[in-house]
């Protein structure tokens, strides 16, 4: 058999539609068939026609084969109609939006493949004189086709990526502790050099020799230009770990609201559950039984044992 590029359970589902269509065409072809028939049998009764007659039966013949031919196009499309409407809505419920390509319905390729498929899988089956249409139903979005199970899944990929997140803000902190301390340091070294140029200059008033002066003056600017591109580096990199501080951030609350989205809808579809539904049932008999007691109690003791009774809440 041909494979379409899908996996098993949607390749059933082409099948089906497949025997379906081939069904509706067969039931289209026999009304072709039974149209001519009918002229046979009912007005072809005498051995010679003129051409007036031979024009009128023919005539009439295509006005109801063209009718029939056209009523089933119709039916036959908004049928396709319906099909692809089952398969949106499905789609709505995950909030995708699928796309189409018309070209792809005159690709002769995939059509051979379509064809070849059709004849490998009915070739072997003997044509059926009263064949039963074959009803086809795509799977709803509940419990049954795993959408709770999607769910789960989805939340515990929602709170994996958020564990991950909060370790990486984690780290970025960390880094930024440790260049603050850096900077912090450099600062601090950057005082003690002022200090020791000002004391420097303080001695070099007082030295007889201009040219020591200079060369003490060349070393303190080396220092301070040193330090200078030091304070710069640290900044910049100070800058960047906060940028990817607030990225992080943003992401773990794009994350968290994903989270909370997804859980919403996890208590949404448990609340449409048969179980949800019984269980309120239940618990609203019980506050009525709860109610007749009490309204028993007071009439008999109206100021004992009244407040005993509580009613009975669905959580």
């Amino acid at each position: 058999m041909c494979d379409l590029g899908l996996n098993e359970h949607h390749q059933m589902i082409v099948m089906n539609y497949i025997k379906f269509s081939r069904y509706q065409r067969i039931q289209n072809l026999k009304a072709i068939e039974y149209a001519f028939k009918d002229v046979t049998e009912s007005r072809l009764l005498e051995d010679t026609y003129t051409s007036d007659e031979v024009q009128e039966l023919l005539l009439g013949l295509s006005k109801v084969v063209r009718a029939d031919t056209e009523t089933e196009l119709i039916s036959s499309t908004h049928m396709t109609v319906l099909l692809l409407k089952q398969l949106f809505q499905q789609a709505e419920k995950w909030h995708l939006r699928l796309q189409a390509d018309l070209s792809e319905l005159e690709n002769r390729e995939q059509l051979e493949v379509i064809k070849t498929l059709e004849n490998s899988a009915f070739s072997s089956i003997k044509p059926d004189k009263n064949p039963s249409p074959t009803k086809i139903k795509l799977l709803p979005m509940n419990e049954s086709s795993g959408s709770v199970c999607l769910l789960h899944m989805e939340i515990e990929r929602l709170k994996e990526e958020n564990e991950k997140l909060s370790e990486s803000v984690k780290e970025t902190e960390t880094k930024a502790n440790l260049y603050l301390q850096e900077i912090n340091k450099l600062k601090t070294e950057l005082e003690s050099a002022q200090n020791e140029v000002c004391a420097l200059k303080d001695v070099s008033l007082n030295a007889p020799e201009p040219s020591h002066l200079n060369e003490v003056e060349n070393q303190l600017s080396k220092v301070s230009n040193l330090l200078a591109t030091n304070l710069e580096l640290s900044a910049s990199n100070q800058q960047q770990m906060e940028l990817e501080l607030s990225t992080t951030r943003e992401k773990i609350a794009e994350v968290q609201a994903q989270l909370l989205l997804a859980e919403q809808e996890l208590e949404r579809k448990f609340s449409q559950t048969a179980v949800y539904a019984n269980m309120k049932k239940i618990l609203n008999k019980k506050n009525e039984q709860i109610k007749e007691l009490r309204k028993k109690l007071q009439h008999y003791e109206p100021d004992e044992n009244a407040d005993g009774l509580t009613d009975a809440s669905l959580a």
